[in-house]
């Protein structure tokens, strides 16, 4: 075998590895390349068709703005931050009192459940100003205007959890005399750690929309407000920056709940076929 066959040899299992190099850094980066792709093309739409800023401004305009109004988008940001985080947690420990009750006791499940579906049914738009009525404007009514759309899903995810639990593991615990808090601390609460969280991060989104309705409706401050403003004032950048600070907080608040699923990692592995209602 000559140099160059040996050459030939070793190259072509080289050559072959470039071509899923590329591919895998195409793939990897595609979703940020679309978004500049996109961002270049609406740019470009409206200088070429001279669209009035106040109607759509370019992508260069709004990065200004929000670097010139960093501060007054910041204020308001912290303002959303925070009655979305009290509404939340406020809905969170509710949910779960509400459901480690009616698990435990089948006649207030059939009781308050009934309540708790109709109140859903209802639009939140519509309650919301009966909300106001009440607690008046302000900090207070945000939050319960949060907790009432963030509320739901976690009630139901945690029912869902609580009665998912293996059979034969809930006659092991029946077989050893274990009381009702054994077997919910023990089994139905692990059990129900997925769907817990399931609901956990449904509710992440909704109340970022609780605040936002809030503070549409009456509010001087919030990010909600920070929209409103512009539109009444034509300064559709002012809005572009609160929105898409909004989807900011939305997608680290959604991001946050699932890297404490991880830590927490309470998978359960295998018993979807062994799992009944009980």
């Amino acid at each position: 075998m000559t140099m160059t066959d040996a050459t030939e040899t070793v190259a072509v299992p080289f050559n072959r590895k470039r071509p899923c190099s590329w591919r895998q850094t195409i793939e990897r980066w595609s979703p940020v390349v679309l978004i500049v792709v996109l961002l270049v093309v609406w740019e470009t739409c409206v200088r070429v068709f001279d669209v009035p800023r106040f109607l759509l401004p370019t992508p260069s305009e709004i990065a200004l703005l929000a670097v010139n109004e960093w501060s007054l988008v910041q204020m308001h940001s912290i303002s959303t931050i925070w009655s979305i985080a009290t509404g939340y947690i406020a809905a969170a420990i509710f949910a779960l009192a509400a459901s480690a009750l009616m698990i435990r006791f089948a006649l207030a499940e059939k009781l308050i459940m009934p309540i708790f579906v109709g109140l859903q049914s209802v639009p939140k738009i519509a309650i919301a100003p009966l909300i106001l009525v009440w607690v008046g404007a302000g900090i207070g009514s945000k939050i319960l205007i949060v907790a009432s759309i963030a509320f739901f899903p976690i009630v139901i995810n945690t029912m869902v959890g609580f009665k998912e639990v293996d059979r034969g593991l809930a006659d092991v615990f029946r077989s050893v005399s274990a009381n009702e808090r054994q077997l919910f601390m023990k089994l139905r609460l692990p059990y129900a750690m997925p769907y817990i969280f399931a609901g956990l991060r449904i509710a992440t989104t909704l109340s970022v929309l609780g605040a936002i309705v809030a503070e549409w409706l009456a509010a001087s401050n919030g990010l909600g407000y920070l929209v409103l403003s512009g539109s009444f004032n034509f300064n559709t950048a002012r809005s572009f920056v609160a929105i898409i600070a909004l989807a900011v907080i939305g997608t680290a608040f959604f991001a946050l709940m699932s890297w404490i699923e991880r830590l927490v990692s309470w998978k359960r592995h295998g018993a979807n076929d062994s799992t009944t209602t009980i």
